[in-house]
């Protein structure tokens, strides 16, 4: 979708939703595009029903791991002869130590798609991991986990002197990737007990904090569809 279209369909919508004022740029993704606004929450508009399925199981509920869904819909728009969801979400923000997040995502997937372990499974998917947390089979989970550590305290050895991490980084970082690693497992359990059929996305931009600063994932898609 093209920045003018994304303009075009915004505008449609709202002159049926004048209540809402949107404020800061644009934020857009391959199915749909989001903004922020002037109350506090946040407009995503999608053609994804992946995403509105589970959205609408989220809606109502006070989430501790997930963004907050309020209000769904759908409109047409003229100019794209097409029909959009729109969703009302908890705006989750990046702050000050969003760059921990991401470090400590990526050393999360990292275990998962380039060190987990299987004679069964040569390459790792999306939905082998949603089945491995689904399943609650602890046994892969703690394994993939144990094998971070060993990862990250030999990380120096593939890089030049000047991009070493001292003793403090490396700790600093196994620390966080383990915090990741509980905040993953719980967002799972909260998921699928209202949703057995969602899965969490795993994308960088993805995990951000709400405004007490929790860390929070949002973008959550069915596997049913």
């Amino acid at each position: 979708m093209r920045t003018y279209e994304r303009e075009l369909i915004l505008k449609e919508f709202l002159q049926i939703r004048p209540d809402l004022k949107p404020m800061g740029e644009i934020e857009h993704g391959s199915r749909g595009f989001a903004i922020a606004l002037a109350d506090g929450r946040h407009l995503k508009i999608t053609s994804d029903d992946s995403e509105v399925k589970v959205c609408n199981a989220l809606i109502g509920r006070k989430n501790k791991f997930l963004c907050d869904i309020y209000k769904i819909g759908t409109f047409y728009s003229s100019s794209q002869d097409n029909v959009y969801s729109w969703i009302i979400m908890e705006h989750l923000y990046k702050n000050k130590t969003q760059q921990w997040i991401n470090y400590a995502f990526n050393d999360f997937r990292y275990s998962w798609f380039n060190l987990f372990p299987s004679c069964r499974i040569d390459h790792l998917t999306w939905t082998d991991l949603w089945f491995i947390y689904k399943r609650n089979e602890t046994d892969k989970i703690s394994r993939t986990r144990k094998l971070l550590p060993e990862y990250l305290r030999k990380i120096n050895e593939d890089r030049l002197p000047i991009e070493w991490l001292s003793e403090k980084e490396i700790e600093k970082r196994l620390e966080r990737a383990s915090l990741f690693f509980d905040f993953f497992e719980n967002a799972y359990k909260e998921l699928l007990s209202i949703c057995p059929s969602a899965r969490i996305d795993l994308n960088e931009g993805n995990f951000m904090f709400d405004i007490n600063g929790n860390i929070k994932t949002l973008d959550i898609q069915s596997e049913d569809i």
